[in-house]
């Protein structure tokens, strides 16, 4: 599905940004790897050249509205069309409310929900004007389901699943597919670059409650999801299992969210 397609990335200097670039250009796509970090989209764009694929470079970030506007609109002006745009760029968070500052939730926020809108507003309209395309935002399990110690970042994913579920009913009469990654904990640089408040540093990946497991996985469910539309590409078994555990009998998921958060208030905590 990715042969000869233009395929937009953001994030896609490292984790699971970097792997779907590598996935597509080993199908023959021509790929926009962009970052904020543009030493890290350029290693990745060669690597997806090494692979067979053609690939453009850009540092970006998405936070910058008026920048991922112009960005958008070269690719579109360079290739002829956006068909797929993976809107992946985001930051985590981990801590309790109370540690929390207004200036994380800020940064969090801005990044993961407004930068995620920056990116959408482009492509969307872009798509929409060539009459086709399909928007894929990256979301997470803590999206679907409530994660303690996880505030400001379940906040900012549950954000991105309403967008997405509204957007799609709205793309549809368009010619525009929307669909959200929803994965749980996948192996990323997102650990070592999260923000935290109150908790040891190493937190988010040393809390876990489920192992991190490779993103090789998440790559081929995401591909085969986009591939068939799915709204919601909710990756590994684990994660689907509990988005529906909590949508049918939320109740059952009360017990584990409390032991979980006696876990991280026990172990990962530092105490102020």
């Amino acid at each position: 599905m990715f042969h000869g397609k233009v395929v937009f990335i953001t994030g896609a200097g490292s984790g699971i940004g970097k792997h779907l670039a590598l996935g597509a250009a080993r199908l023959g796509a021509i790929v926009w790897v962009t970052d904020v970090d543009a030493e890290s989209a350029r290693a990745v764009a060669h690597a997806c050249r090494e692979l067979g694929g053609r690939a453009r470079d850009r540092a970006l970030d998405v936070t910058d509205a008026a920048d991922v506007a112009r960005a958008i609109a070269d690719a579109a002006a360079a290739d002829g069309r956006i068909d797929y745009c993976f809107n992946n760029a985001g930051i985590g968070f981990a801590g309790e409310f109370r540690d929390s500052t207004l200036e994380q939730w800020r940064r969090v926020l801005d990044v993961n929900v407004f930068g995620v809108i920056h990116v959408a507003h482009a492509a969307y309209r872009q798509m929409v004007a060539q009459g086709h395309g399909h928007l894929v935002n990256t979301a997470s399990l803590a999206g679907l389901i409530p994660t303690p110690g996880l505030s400001a970042y379940g906040v900012s994913k549950w954000a991105v699943v309403s967008f997405t579920n509204t957007l799609r009913l709205e793309g549809e009469g368009l010619g525009v597919k929307v669909s959200a990654i929803c994965p749980g904990f996948i192996e990323s640089n997102i650990y070592a670059n999260t923000l935290v408040a109150g908790l040891k540093t190493d937190a988010m990946r040393t809390m876990a409650p489920f192992p991190i497991v490779p993103v090789d996985g998440l790559v081929a469910r995401v591909f085969a999801g986009v591939a068939r539309n799915e709204p919601l590409i909710i990756y590994p078994f684990y994660a689907r299992a509990l988005w529906w555990l909590w949508r049918l009998v939320p109740w059952a998921l009360k017990g584990r969210g409390l032991a979980q958060m006696r876990k991280i208030r026990r172990e990962f905590r530092i105490v102020q």
